[in-house]
């Protein structure tokens, strides 16, 4: 059976969670979240997260899980969302296919693996090429190179085309966070990153994106070294996750210090149709 508990418990701030909080580091966001789901069993070896029905369901299972913990797990969770029009969560490989085919089959819905990511951490920084250019902040007049960054980044992560008036609020909202910063380089920008959220430990990079005529050229490995050092330097370790599709990005983030810390499995279900 689940139990539901608030943000500020310290389930999520206690081992054995804590190791795997990198590979789970969304689930600190969740729970800042304004009304997050948030539950949990008797055994405190589950963690189910969501900050909101639309928004993926996060799903943290300690290692050494029992048989019977997991069978509790796939049941709960099938009935945690039997009546859902929508449902896409994230889990270790594992269990993800687990409950994924588990649901499929109670629920006669088709399912699909939509992503597979690496988590990575940043414990020290392995100084980068000598890069010429320079770090600074992202400013309202740098809205409109922005907004075209942000569309180029929703085609490469998402294959999804949108224009450069339609991240004009995105933009804004990014660089009004203070938390996106650029590489500029003879007065062009080359280059951005953001810092997206600051947990206890923990602050995750996200928006990593080079124009495509620069890339391969270390730009975007430096200004996410020059991001670790300033997160590294708030005694906070810089995290991030990368697409297993894009093994070129996860080769950069290693050579510039980050070190493996699991694998998840995001699961898409269809509802717009009866599966098996």
């Amino acid at each position: 059976m689940l139990i539901k508990f608030q943000g500020n418990d310290s389930i999520l701030d206690s081992k054995p969670f804590t190791d795997d909080e990198v590979q789970f580091n969304l689930l600190h966001l969740v729970r800042e979240s304004e009304s997050p789901y948030l539950f949990t069993n008797k055994n405190r070896s589950i963690i189910i997260g969501q900050s909101a029905l639309k928004y993926p369901a996060w799903i943290w299972t300690e290692n050494n899980i029992t048989n019977y913990d997991i069978k509790e797990l796939k049941d709960d969770f099938t009935e945690l969302y039997k009546d859902v029009d929508i449902l896409t969560f994230v889990a270790k490989p594992n269990i993800a296919i687990l409950l994924a085919e588990h649901y499929s089959k109670v629920k006669h819905k088709n399912y699909s693996v939509s992503l597979q990511m690496e988590s990575f951490q940043c414990p020290s920084v392995i100084e980068a090429k000598q890069i010429n250019g320079q770090l600074r902040q992202a400013a309202i007049n740098d809205i409109n190179i922005i907004s075209e960054f942000l569309s180029g980044f929703v085609y490469d992560c998402f294959g999804k085309e949108t224009t450069s008036e339609e991240q004009l609020e995105t933009a804004k909202m990014y660089i009004e966070s203070k938390n996106l910063y650029v590489w500029e380089c003879d007065s062009k920008i080359i280059s951005m990153a953001n810092i997206a959220h600051n947990s206890k430990r923990n602050a995750r990079i996200n928006e990593v994106y080079t124009i495509p005529d620069m890339r391969g050229n270390g730009f975007g490995a430096k200004i996410v070294s020059e991001l670790c050092k300033i997160i590294l330097n708030e005694h906070k370790t810089p995290v991030l996750y990368t697409d297993l599709r894009n093994p070129a990005s996860n080769k950069a983030y290693k050579n510039v210090g980050f070190t493996e810390c699991g694998k998840v499995t995001q699961i898409s279900f269809n509802f717009e149709s009866n599966g098996i």
